[in-house]
């Protein structure tokens, strides 16, 4: 989740996971009754996907394993043509890689 390159998605916003962690220590039995109330963390929140791209490869991320499409096709590869796909098309170009990950398009 990151909410640089969210693709107008709200709930890829700071304020709405403070909200969701405020809600799920309000409303689950937990959250109420544990000393140690729900902690949502965003680690990659405030990364374009360029750097999101390279820290995955620092920790050696197999990128070639993951996709990141909202419309796959039913065998599971990426549109290509989504948000997703270009924003994540765009970081790997940025780092001056292609993307491993297998397209339709």
């Amino acid at each position: 989740m990151n909410a640089r390159d969210y693709s107008g998605y709200p709930d890829c916003r700071p304020e709405y996971i403070q909200s969701f962690q405020i809600m799920a220590n309000l409303a689950t039995k937990t959250g109420v009754e544990n000393d140690s109330p729900f902690q949502v963390h965003t680690p990659l929140i405030d990364l374009g996907k360029e750097e999101i791209i390279r820290r995955g490869l620092e920790l050696g991320v197999d990128y070639g394993l993951t996709t990141t499409c909202y419309d796959p096709s039913p065998s599971g590869h990426a549109c290509g043509t989504c948000d997703a796909c270009l924003l994540r098309l765009q970081g790997f170009a940025a780092n001056g890689l292609v993307d491993p990950a297998t397209y339709v398009t």
